[in-house]
């Protein structure tokens, strides 16, 4: 998925349950589904409104701390309703049981980068 086609989903009133975003190398295997948004360069200057009041998590795959702090920033200030992210540094989510979760997630997405 991609910035643009979550505005056309939201603009229609729908909404996905979750984000994922990608940071990095996105996996082929699940750059163009519904709930995953990669970034790979100047997340800045990407249009983040249509995360508004969305659980958002975050996966760095990209070894770039630089980029990460700048996509988690970018993110923030759109205010989603939550944020989790798994980096090199380590993982936070909503709870221990999610951190779990996260924790798999970007193993295997690492894994298949």
């Amino acid at each position: 998925m991609s910035l643009e086609s979550l505005t056309k989903l939201r603009r229609t009133g729908g909404k996905p349950a979750a984000l994922w975003v990608v940071v990095g190398d996105c996996p082929e295997s699940i750059r163009a589904l519904p709930d995953t948004i990669a970034v790979t360069e100047k997340p800045q200057a990407m249009d983040w409104r249509p995360v508004v009041g969305l659980h958002v998590d975050i996966f760095d795959l990209s070894g770039d701390d630089w980029l990460l702090c700048q996509t988690m920033d970018a993110i923030e200030a759109a205010q989603p309703k939550a944020i989790g992210v798994a980096c090199n540094a380590g993982v936070l989510g909503l709870s221990e049981q999610h951190e779990r979760v996260m924790t798999r997630i970007w193993r295997h997405l690492a894994n298949h980068s």
